[in-house]
């Protein structure tokens, strides 16, 4: 009793600890996959929502779970092909009984069996397997182990791509809102003016021209209403699309005044950061797959040697008798193949992967220099929406000192109330191009991540 206590107890902890070793092989492998985010990037913007929704994301977003799958599909296409480098072991068995009819003449003298019946087991286990002298199963097996990296990297790039659409609506979101509270405020100031124009026509100070322009202002600015308010519906669902969020809830975010953009814009970047790509890293892995496959059509060309064997038992008769005296059976082969002629098929195989690792080749050249050109592109942007930023604060400044000073000199009766109106909706006007061009230069910071592979390119400025 004792003994079998301590039995089950052994194999419970067995189970306990494998199930230990499966939940923390996931939470690494999870790590690693938050990884390819860079967080430490996203927290120099110093908005918490932000990365409460990438994190959300990257726990739900369905296209990650996908391309996890598929990585995971890879993997065992790599298990799959190593496994034609093992032996293959088989049990083919066969039970046969034939039942009693006609007589049957055996040997020269035509011995006369009666009513022939007979029973027979069959039962080897037959194995094989192909000396991979020339190596060109390795090399099949070493090729689709590139072609697992490759498909890793494109997982990353489903990360990153994730990560820096889910950011520029997040923040475009943040814009649209904002936006919002201002172009309400400009119609406000378009009523009031309609107000003070249809006033002034009663009387004989203003044409009823004024008054359709007026109408007119008025119209196009709840027209802008209109529009933000459906982009920004639209930014909502794009968003709860992005965090798979079945129930389209409203998304968490920041104000726009608590949004902040990085401190450092990089004047250059080195050539190297490029490297970092999941596309050029895997077009350069392309390259390594092509070579093995190429190698490997090229000594499909040559002879392959096959060792078989069976070992099992041969019984007649009775069941019970199969592993009785002299009813093994064993044989041992070796079996060269060689295609002599095959029509020219293995020889345009190796052709059509030379060719296929010449195109490899060109592809990895291809990726490297849209890379640069992609980094320099997003690069320039990047400097012209942090001077139009500066330019926009400078000007939104200038604006808020003009209203100031219309207020101060309606006070004194030297404005009227039109004069100081149009002076606050140009003031609006400038903040409407400061919220855009912040965000469009916070945008352009993410848009740069994204080009640069998911790198932090703020490291080293």
């Amino acid at each position: 009793m004792t003994k079998k206590i301590l039995l089950l107890f052994f194999i419970s902890q067995l189970m306990l600890s494998c199930f230990a070793f499966s939940l923390k092989k996931n939470q690494d492998s999870s790590q690693d996959k938050l990884q390819y985010l860079n967080l430490n990037f996203w927290e120099k913007f110093q908005d918490d929502n932000l990365i409460y929704n990438l994190q959300k994301a990257f726990n739900n977003n369905i296209d990650l779970k996908i391309a996890n799958l598929k990585v995971k599909e890879s993997d065992k296409i790599v298990k799959m092909s190593l496994s034609q480098e093992l032996p293959q072991i088989t049990f083919d068995g066969q039970l046969g009984r034939t039942f009693a009819s006609s007589d049957l003449y055996r040997g020269d003298n035509n011995f006369q069996i009666y009513s022939y019946k007979l029973s027979r087991f069959l039962l080897p286990v037959t194995a094989s397997y192909e000396i991979d002298i020339w190596g060109k199963n390795r090399l099949r097996t070493k090729g689709q182990k590139q072609s697992l990296k490759m498909v890793q990297q494109d997982e990353r790039a489903t990360y990153i791509i994730l990560a820096s659409t889910l950011a520029v609506d997040y923040y475009n979101l943040v814009k649209t809102d904002k936006l919002l509270e201002l172009h309400k405020k400009l119609f406000d100031l378009s009523d009031k003016t309609l107000n003070l124009v249809s006033n002034k026509e009663k009387i004989g100070l203003a044409s009823i021209d004024d008054v359709l322009s007026a109408k007119e202002n008025k119209a196009q600015i709840e027209a802008g209403i209109n529009d933000l308010e459906t982009n920004k519906e639209v930014l909502q669902n794009q968003i709860a699309y992005l965090l798979s969020d079945k129930l389209f809830e409203d998304i968490k975010r920041s104000s726009f005044d608590k949004v902040n953009p990085l401190n450092n814009t990089p004047e250059s970047l080195n050539s190297s950061i490029i490297l970092n790509r999941p596309d050029v890293i895997a077009a350069k892995e392309g390259i390594l797959k092509a070579d093995y496959e190429a190698r490997a059509a090229k000594r499909d060309l040559l002879p392959s040697f096959t060792i078989m064997g069976t070992f099992g038992f041969n019984g007649y008769t009775s069941l019970s008798k199969i592993f009785g005296a002299h009813t093994g059976m064993a044989d041992l082969w070796l079996m060269p193949n060689w295609d002599i002629f095959d029509g020219g098929r293995k020889y345009n195989i190796m052709k059509l992967r030379k060719l296929q690792y010449e195109q490899a080749q060109k592809e990895y050249e291809k990726a490297v220099i849209a890379s640069i050109q992609e980094v320099n592109d997003t690069l320039a942007i990047l400097k012209k929406e942090n001077k139009n930023y500066n330019l926009s604060e400078y000007i939104s400044e200038i604006t808020k000192t003009k209203a100031k000073l219309k207020l101060n000199n309606r006070n004194y009766g030297l404005a009227n109330d039109l004069d100081y109106i149009l002076y606050q909706t140009a003031e609006i006007l400038a903040q409407e191009k400061l919220v855009s061009d912040k965000i469009n230069y916070i945008i352009s910071s993410v848009n740069l991540y994204r080009a640069t592979g998911g790198a932090d390119y703020t490291e080293n400025l």
